[in-house]
């Protein structure tokens, strides 16, 4: 039974967004609640039969079949609820060149339910948050991570988001073409996240969830592609998640063991994905507005360009740091321009720089702080407050990986000093 969940939980993360999205195109956008309480119905019917029947051959066509058909008994009752009698199917699903669906030159069931569902009624971060519970299925707790909130004030969000769409007292739908532009932003910002997420994941084992971070690459190179609603801001989203993707493959071991970036094998990054990067990272030049992204992306260039950790060019990502602050000043980018500029100028200067931003970082699980300050600390020859800092980043970490690298960090350390 328990593998049988497991394999379930790992099915659901996997193809959320797809199941959702193609069972959206045979209701219509505007059932998304009757949807997704569909999927989670087929859930309940996979963990019933599964432990007994065996895995079916194809279990997302089984999922996908079992969401179906709870769709079509929900829509019968209410059809008799409402009219006396039953209906014996959905309504038909929309036709292609229907102003709901996306413009002709793109058909992504996946990207429609995004601008869908990113509604400009909405505040900015809850279109983000909600985009990313539809689609990318992601639990409150992944979420308000990613998003640098605390699980209540993020479930409050959604449910006011939820509240205000239904409000609004017209189907949710996706924006006909000329709409579509100014629902870009929050789209991509929900690729974003949803990458981050894949890239470094809140919870489980795992240190990276490959098929979240390879979902958000494939969305947000179709949208850099599209003839309307493509950008600029799509190409340079699209590079920097080429260049971070590039080197998936070199940050764990054979064993599957974290790697900090001194130790990844640069050999094993991928050559494409990098050459993919600057190939987006070029017709994102054609704009005239300097974005976040520019500065990560030329960021993430600068590392894939340097053939070890030691001869990475850390004056030019200072620089380029400077000019994401001047954009950005939250406190994460902040954390991350006082490491590089460690690394440019040294430990000293770092660490004074980390500790200075610390008061600003988020005092629940966000690790990253505490153990930049321990990394400093070590390296200035305070050893034994590098180990108390190490272990605070540990009491802060998000994922049973996050502890297990921080872990690493601390018996490399040895006894108490």
């Amino acid at each position: 039974m328990s593998e049988v969940v497991s394999r379930l939980a790992v099915l659901f993360r996997e193809h959320h967004g797809r199941l959702l999205a193609q069972l959206l195109r045979h209701a219509g956008t505007a059932r998304l609640a009757a949807c997704e309480d569909a999927l989670q119905q087929a859930m309940v019917a996979a963990l019933r039969h599964w432990p007994f029947d065996g895995m079916p051959e194809n279990p997302a066509a089984w999922l996908f079949e079992a969401a179906r058909r709870a769709l079509i008994d929900e829509h019968r009752w209410a059809s008799r609820r409402e009219t006396g009698h039953a209906l014996d199917d959905l309504p038909a699903a929309p036709s292609p060149d229907n102003r709901e669906r996306f413009a002709r030159e793109l058909d992504d069931d996946e990207l429609a339910l995004l601008f869908a569902v990113c509604h400009p009624a909405l505040p900015p971060v809850a279109q983000v948050a909600l985009a990313l519970r539809t689609l990318g299925g992601l639990g409150v707790r992944e979420l308000a991570a990613g998003l640098l909130l605390t699980e209540a004030a993020l479930a409050k969000r959604l449910e006011r988001a939820r509240e205000r769409l239904a409000a609004l007292g017209e189907p949710l739908a996706v924006p006909s073409p000329d709409a579509l532009p100014a629902r870009r932003d929050a789209v991509l910002t929900a690729l974003y996240v949803m990458f981050n997420e894949g890239y470094q994941s809140a919870q489980g084992s795992s240190y990276a969830r490959r098929e979240l971070c390879f979902q958000a690459l494939r969305l947000v190179c179709a949208l850099a592609a599209h003839p309307v609603a493509g950008a600029p801001e799509a190409d340079v989203l699209a590079a920097l998640m080429c260049l971070h993707a590039a080197r998936l493959s070199g940050r764990v071991d054979a064993d599957g063991t974290p790697l900090r970036l001194p130790e990844q094998p640069r050999e094993r990054w991928d050559a494409g994905l990098v050459a993919l990067g600057h190939r987006h990272l070029a017709r994102a030049g054609r704009g005239d507005r300097l974005t976040r992204w520019h500065c990560e992306a030329a960021i993430a260039a600068a590392h894939a360009a340097a053939p070890s950790y030691a001869a990475t060019d850390w004056a030019t990502i200072v620089g380029w740091y400077e000019r994401l602050l001047a954009l950005d000043p939250a406190p994460v980018p902040r954390l991350a321009h006082a490491i590089a500029l460690g690394e440019a100028r040294g430990a000293a200067e770092g660490l004074a720089a980390v500790e200075a931003t610390l008061p600003l970082l988020p005092r629940e699980r966000y690790p990253f702080g505490e153990a930049a300050r321990a990394e400093f600390l070590h390296r200035v020859g305070r050893e034994g407050e590098a180990l108390e800092a190490w272990r605070a980043a540990r009491a802060q970490a998000r994922s049973d990986a996050e502890r297990a690298l921080i872990d690493a960090r601390i018996a490399a350390l040895g006894p108490d000093p």
